[in-house]
């Protein structure tokens, strides 16, 4: 499920004015489409790792895979487990690249920030039986569906909407359920399950301060400002983690502002 946040912007592509929807999407892809009739303009993979095709179209926006005589896609079979299929490895994960994750986008600089999930998924097809010929799940005579995952880690990505590229990319050492937020100042912020709030150049993603709460994040960080003072705000809570290393996190809920100088 495409869950994720549908950014609208003005760019410029070859020289042409365009309004564009530009999304991180699940599996992998960056898209941008023109918002106001829906022409896919461009699309680059984000993710670090991406099996379940080869790439897409550069006109239609489709997978390289697409077959459209068939009702359903098969794209690369090695990455997909179809019923009574043998468990099979498919990148990204689906929980992500970027999913619920909120994004940002900088208007002067055309750069768009997601933050997520890197790793891949293992899953097999299990065959079901039916109770009857109407239907019903016989679930003691079914297979198992089992699944396995990576020890997730976590990403952010600096995307040229301009020019359809990576500008640039930080890998942290957990998964982010945050999210991304962008300043005039030239900083991006976001926060890890770990308890980080982390602070990022814009243009590089050189890290520029981190501060440990003591909790896991998944809120994404704010700014606000009282008068001429900025401040930043991050909510703790709604513990998500996958990596066994840090299973022993409490889980807690509470309201983080920092005063920025």
């Amino acid at each position: 499920d495409e869950v994720g946040v549908h950014m609208l912007y003005d760019t410029t592509i070859n020289g042409r004015p365009r309004k564009i929807v530009g999304h991180f999407a699940r599996n992998g892809f960056y898209y941008s489409l023109d918002r106001t009739n829906g022409e896919f303009l461009r699309g680059g993979q984000y993710v670090n790792d991406l099996n379940w095709t080869k790439g897409l179209n550069t006109k239609t926006g489709k997978p390289l895979d697409y077959d459209p005589k068939l009702d359903v896609q098969i794209y690369n079979p090695a990455a997909r487990a179809l019923r009574g299929d043998p468990t099979k490895r498919t990148c990204p994960t689906w929980h992500g690249g970027v999913a619920h994750q909120p994004t940002a986008y900088n208007p002067v600089k055309n750069i768009a920030y997601g933050v997520g999930i890197e790793g891949c998924s293992s899953g097999n097809g299990a065959a079901v039986a039916y109770l009857s010929a109407e239907g019903g799940i016989d679930e003691k005579k079914s297979e198992k569906r089992t699944y396995s995952s990576d020890l997730y880690y976590g990403s952010i990505t600096a995307y040229d909407t301009a020019n359809n590229k990576i500008l640039a990319k930080a890998v942290t050492d957990i998964e982010i359920r945050s999210g991304a937020t962008a300043t005039a100042g030239g900083i991006v912020f976001t926060a890890l399950q770990g308890g980080w709030v982390i602070a990022y150049n814009d243009e590089t993603l050189e890290e520029l301060w981190r501060f440990n709460v003591g909790t896991p994040l998944k809120g994404a960080p704010v700014t606000y400002s009282i008068g001429p003072k900025q401040y930043l705000a991050v909510q703790s809570g709604g513990r998500h983690l996958h990596p066994v290393k840090f299973d022993k996190l409490e889980n807690s809920s509470y309201l983080f502002v920092f005063a920025l100088n």
